[in-house]
């Protein structure tokens, strides 16, 4: 029996599908969590469209994302993944290893980690967890 892994799941899920990985979905798919189970894959779409076993967003446009090409998928950047995370106030677990793991992945720095003003309390509280998630 062979195993499939999870990367090779969504390249098979959303084949031929016009879509970019999204959220908690982004941050797995680019190594930013720790991994977990997710009960459906997150995507941005421009129209809605019938996945069985994904959570659709709806934007206007995915040219508008920040994204790159990745292992056959269009996935949001890191930086865009974890904004977005912070801005749908998302799971609190998943944006503190996100951050720890962007973090130790450039150098121990938050360089290059653009910020727009309105998250940057939310970006400060969760930067505080996750300077300290792997000290523990």
């Amino acid at each position: 029996m062979a195993v499939m892994a999870y990367n090779d799941q969504l390249r098979n899920l959303l084949a031929n599908v016009e879509c970019v990985l999204a959220l908690d979905t982004a941050a797995d798919f680019l190594g930013l969590t720790n991994g977990g189970y997710r009960d459906v894959a997150q995507i941005f779409v421009n129209k809605k469209q019938n996945i069985e076993g994904t959570g659709q967003i709806l934007v206007p446009s995915l040219e508008n994302l920040e994204c790159e090409e990745r292992n056959g998928l269009v996935c949001t950047t890191a930086n865009q993944t974890i904004i977005d995370l912070l801005e749908q106030n998302g799971d609190e677990q998943i944006i503190t290893e996100s951050l720890a793991n962007y973090y130790d992945e450039h150098n121990e720095s938050f360089d290059g980690f653009n910020v727009p003003e309105h998250l940057q309390s939310r970006f400060e509280k969760y930067r505080e967890w996750a300077l300290q998630y792997y000290e523990e």
